[in-house]
């Protein structure tokens, strides 16, 4: 048991160095993604690209329908049952296609942007692509082959940043943004198709309702979660126009990428490592434990950072013309602590099999989400943030009161672990801002982060020195980052 255990370990802590090293180069090629289409594209342009992608992002949900999830987490999978998912996914990509091939008339109806049409049509593509992909993907994430997933994101995402820059440059405008979809997606499926060394069979009579059941629940979670994360940019793209909704997505995109490219990914590593442990809830804990103090002190002290120096952070990203974000962007990124610890929550519930739980709770958070973006929604960008944000916070709570209590899991070490760390980030970004605000104000963008990623350095180190739980949670994530480079 114990070798076993130190093998998982050891396993989780390569697999999170590769993915992250992975995830680091796709971060540095999004946030070019963005620094550059910023500058060659307009607010109108993201917004009409948004508007179509809030719709047309589910449907690819859809194609997928959580069987990805299921194929990795069942203990055994028979090659029988893996291709029933493989035609499974696929015949639904098909289906989703030809349904908002027809309904994209009705969609440029609702919000009432002329044009939206053939786009709606041709982002259509990409549903395909999607359900092709899913199973391929969970093949090697099942077999653990993180470098080869680093390989093929890192590959998708730069093929599609040269797409859209070649589109933007040329004066494409928003199809820039929808070249860059597809061609993402046409890369993703190549590579993944060809790395995972798998041909799925012809359909096969195999036991398939225990997959599908799963898959159904987890489906749900990731539903609620999309329609949540997404009726914001169809809320302000019906009632505020392009305009206002190419500001609001700007500062949101921002906000999403340690999402995108840490935290998503790292379900990858986590999933099959944790579900490996769920007969063993005691050790499994400590594995939760250790993702908690990950997640809440390095990702969520970069929200917290970024909410901190929000102003400097927008105009050097996006340029003067989108200054006004900057308030939106510290907001979203104050409610992104939540999320990150949220996603803690969600690896434990698919490893411990209990999605019909958390469907059950999300349906109350999710849905009391979707009502504050529609009211915040008539206030306008600012106003969806702040629904935004204390809908995220909102929903950790609910979530650590209730469901997580039902895992088996040490549920009261976990909070106390993500509590602590939310206060030294709150009281770090308070230093940060107060000190950058009082006497670096009129310095270069570029300066102003320096200083502020600086002091709060510095108050990190300060608050390890005097207070002995944080020293202890230091160590502890030093010793994990050790690990991961024997």
């Amino acid at each position: 048991m114990a070798a076993a255990t130190m093998s998982d370990g050891g396993r989780a802590a390569r697999g999170a160095r590769v993915t992250l090293g992975g995830q680091a180069v796709k971060f540095a090629l999004q946030l070019t993604s963005t620094v550059l289409l910023a500058r060659l594209l307009s607010p109108e342009d993201f917004g009409l690209f948004a508007m179509v992608l809030a719709v047309t992002g589910f449907a690819a949900l859809l194609g997928d329908f959580g069987l990805s999830n299921a194929a990795v987490q069942a203990e055994r999978i028979s090659a029988e049952q893996r291709s029933n998912l493989f035609w499974i996914s696929t015949s639904v990509g098909a289906v989703l296609y030809l349904g908002f091939f027809f309904a994209a008339p009705v969609i440029e109806a609702f919000y009432r942007v002329d044009g939206l049409t053939i786009v709606v049509r041709v982002m259509a593509i990409g549903f395909v692509l999607s359900a092709l992909t899913s199973q391929f993907t969970a093949h090697l994430t099942r077999e653990m082959s993180f470098g080869r997933l680093a390989l093929i994101d890192i590959s998708a995402q730069a093929a599609g940043l040269g797409t859209a820059l070649l589109f933007a440059i040329n004066g494409a405008g928003y199809w820039s943004l929808v070249g860059q979809q597809l061609a993402a997606a046409a890369m993703l499926l190549a590579l993944t198709a060809v790395l995972s060394r798998w041909l799925p069979l012809l359909p096969h009579r195999a036991p398939m309702r225990p997959l599908l059941t799963f898959a159904a629940n987890s489906f749900g979670v990731q539903a609620l979660s999309y329609v949540s994360g997404n009726v914001d940019s169809v809320a302000l793209g019906r009632t505020s126009g392009p305009d206002a909704l190419g500001l609001y997505d700007r500062a949101y995109q921002l906000f999403k990428i340690p999402v995108q490219q840490i935290a998503a990914p790292l379900t990858r590593v986590a999933l099959p490592i944790l579900s490996r442990r769920q007969s063993d809830r005691a050790v499994m804990s400590r594995y939760v434990v250790k993702a908690q103090l990950g997640m809440t002190y390095v990702l969520g002290a970069a929200f917290c950072l970024g909410a901190a120096l929000a102003s400097p952070v927008i105009e050097l990203a996006l340029g003067s013309q989108w200054t006004s974000a900057a308030a939106i962007f510290a907001i979203l990124a104050l409610g992104g602590v939540f999320q990150v610890m949220g996603y803690v929550y969600y690896w434990s519930f698919l490893a411990c099999g209990l999605t019909g739980l958390q469907l059950r709770f999300s349906l109350v958070t999710r849905g009391l989400m979707v009502v504050l973006i529609i009211i915040g929604a008539l206030f306008g960008p600012l106003g969806v943030a702040v629904a935004v944000a204390s809908s995220l916070a909102l929903n950790w709570v609910v979530l650590s009161l209730f469901p997580m209590r039902r895992t088996g899991l040490d549920v009261g070490r976990i909070v106390r672990t993500g509590l602590r760390g939310i206060a030294v980030n709150v009281l770090m970004a308070a230093t940060v801002w107060g000190v950058d605000s009082l006497l670096f104000n009129d310095l270069i963008h570029i300066v102003r982060i320096l200083i502020g990623v600086g002091i709060g350095a510095l108050f990190y180190v300060f608050a390890a020195a005097v207070v002995k739980p944080v020293r202890r949670d230091a160590k502890e994530i030093v010793h994990v980052v050790r690990r991961s480079f024997r």
